[in-house]
């Protein structure tokens, strides 16, 4: 605890008053970690496969030249409507989920994500409007190609700094 305060009072000394010692026997025995959920996390994020709250998935592949990213619909069958609705909707999770991954993750360099094919151009630029829209909330530099016929989007992003795989290893 000694040495967390000396760092928070040299970091951040206006959150002194906010640090307050775990105490396993408050939160039924659990520590922080699982309580928190954090273990539960960190093996998300290093993992290759990335479930979705749908039922589908994301599966990251990498490689020394790129990142191959792969978008499943696995259980995810919509509700009742047809089969361009419920790729659409998994395909529109998934690009918020791939972005925060790569934040998480900081995968740099080249980037080719296999969406779910979408018959309609318009669900195509739906779900790529809504990954450079997620992208803007990150700070690295990017750029994203348009979705081919094939379902492909090619994208390019600037590492921060060491990933959260590389520093496990």
């Amino acid at each position: 605890m000694d040495n967390v305060e000396a760092y928070v009072t040299y970091v951040a000394p206006h959150l002194l008053d906010r640090l307050k010692k775990w105490d396993p026997a408050e939160h039924d025995g659990q520590d922080i970690f699982a309580h928190h959920r954090i273990d539960e996390q960190l093996n998300k994020a290093l993992g290759r496969n990335v479930k979705l709250p749908s039922g589908g998935s994301l599966v990251f592949d990498r490689t020394e030249a790129m990142t191959v990213v792969d978008v499943n619909t696995g259980k995810f069958t919509g509700s009742g409507g047809n089969l361009e609705e419920t790729v659409t909707k998994n395909n529109l999770e998934a690009a918020e989920e791939i972005v925060r991954q790569l934040r998480l993750r900081d995968i740099g360099g080249i980037i080719v994500i296999d969406f779910i094919d979408m018959v309609l151009e318009s669900n195509r630029d739906l779900v790529l409007r809504r990954m450079v829209e997620c992208l803007g909330r990150d700070r690295t530099k990017h750029q994203v190609a348009e979705v081919t016929s094939l379902g492909l989007v090619q994208m390019t992003r600037k590492r921060m700094g060491t990933g959260l795989l590389e520093v496990f290893l």
